[in-house]
């Protein structure tokens, strides 16, 4: 396989995680019910219509690298509350982080603008897994920086 054709490959599955986060993204924003649903309604409707503008660039990126792009998802997971769609959510966006670092590994087979529009994409990624990040408390800080900060203020 030439490594023009592995980037198509790994474009196809980022490709696939956006198409899942289309459909993951869109059913949580609908299925919202109770407080939740004022808060994360919208978080979940612009993120998948965000997966879907990320689907068609990389679809775009695919065909005039002369590949087919993908019409499968990958994995979507489903949840019933809130605290398991933000969780689902999160799993969903490290997924789609890792596909695209994998692009990154194999971009220099296309051009650099291709090489620099991946890297935007791996950004991108980043901050919503670390926005999730925080939104699911996985974020801990450490007791001993806070009350530094406190003693350091009087």
């Amino acid at each position: 396989m030439s490594s023009k054709e592995e980037l198509i490959k790994r474009l196809n599955n980022a490709m696939a995680w956006e198409l899942a986060g289309i459909i993951q993204y869109m059913q949580a924003s609908v299925m919202l019910t109770g407080h939740a649903r004022e808060t994360f309604h919208e978080f979940f409707k612009e993120s998948s219509e965000e997966a879907r503008d990320h689907a068609e660039a990389v679809g775009e990126k695919i065909a005039v690298l002369g590949g087919v792009p993908t019409v499968e998802p990958a994995a979507i997971r489903q949840a019933a509350d809130v605290d398991g769609m933000l969780e689902a959510a999160l799993a969903l966006e490290i997924d789609a982080l890792k596909a695209w670092e994998d692009c990154l590994e194999v971009a220099e087979a296309a051009n650099l603008g291709t090489k620099f529009w991946i890297e935007e994409h791996v950004a991108e990624e980043q901050d919503h897994v670390d926005h999730l990040r925080k939104i699911t408390q996985k974020v801990k800080f450490q007791s001993s920086d806070i009350n530094k900060g406190a003693s350091q203020s009087g």
